[in-house]
């Protein structure tokens, strides 16, 4: 009986030590735990305030590489820094491009697929860009270059919603609002038709042709005297508003090499009407 009862005392003793040693250690790795947190969070407390100190009036909003000084995208939503550097250089040298095309990627991607969209032509496409965003970049990236001609293409992206919800008349304003801009400066518009899309996973929308067709056709209402309608739909579509076979990526969005060799007679055509009435001023 004594044997045993010290046995069991013996036993008692190891387990309370060997439970005490295990709440020193779980106690060690919550301190830790809590410690790296906080630590974590002071860090990120500190970027913050770095970047917050950052935003602000300023002289040089954007890095060398065309990305805004607070490295966060959304303090530079409207992409002003992504031609700033550029068109800086531009100004400086005293060339004047005969041509800025603006807009959003179908623009951004034209030279790679078309080597005569060259110099005296200035390229200032971004992608994901919708008609807001040009707009807010307009003078800066359009008209501070001084061209003779501007081509507007832009309209895929509001249709695809990265803007969130629109109405056909917002959008019809920020064309305008682009229009008039560039004709108080004397400029001639080149205005693109929105090219046809194909239903995918990039479109709130299940068949786009509607809401292409309702917009293409406000466009058109906008070729007033200073505007010229390049009608690169029509050079693209069908009858019922689908892509013809070949014409997009399988995106369902962007050109392929096709769809750019189609829009190109368009496209000098309209810049042979624009040089006309240049000329003619």
């Amino acid at each position: 009986m004594q044997r045993g009862a010290v046995v069991s005392r013996l036993h008692g003793a190891v387990v309370s030590r060997l439970r005490g040693a295990m709440i020193v250690r779980l106690r060690v790795v919550i301190v830790a735990l809590v410690a790296g947190l906080l630590v974590y969070a002071g860090v990120f407390a500190w970027q913050g305030y770095r970047r917050m100190s950052q935003i602000g009036l300023t002289d040089q909003p954007c890095t060398a590489d065309g990305l805004t000084i607070t490295g966060r995208a959304a303090d530079d939503w409207g992409w002003l820094c992504g031609y700033r550097a550029e068109n800086q250089r531009l100004i400086a040298s005293g060339i004047r491009p005969e041509v800025v095309m603006i807009g959003d990627s179908l623009t951004a991607a034209w030279p790679a697929h078309d080597p005569a969209i060259a110099p005296p032509i200035a390229m200032r496409g971004i992608g994901g860009q919708t008609s807001e965003k040009v707009l807010l970049r307009f003078r800066q990236d359009a008209l501070s270059l001084r061209p003779r001609i501007i081509h507007l293409l832009v309209g895929s992206n509001d249709i695809a919603g990265y803007a969130g919800p629109f109405t056909a008349t917002r959008y019809t304003d920020n064309m305008l609002d682009m229009i008039e801009l560039a004709r108080v400066h004397g400029q001639t518009v080149i205005l693109g038709t929105i090219p046809p899309m194909r239903a995918s996973s990039w479109l709130r929308a299940n068949d786009p042709a509607p809401q292409i067709v309702r917009l293409n056709t406000r466009l058109r209402a906008l070729a007033t005297p200073g505007v010229v309608l390049a009608d690169y739909h029509a050079a693209l579509a069908r009858p019922d508003g689908s892509p013809r076979g070949g014409m997009l990526m399988d995106d369902g969005i962007h050109l392929a090499p096709a769809g750019y060799a189609a829009i190109r007679p368009v496209f000098e055509a309209a810049l042979a009407e624009a040089r006309k009435r240049q000329a003619a001023r």
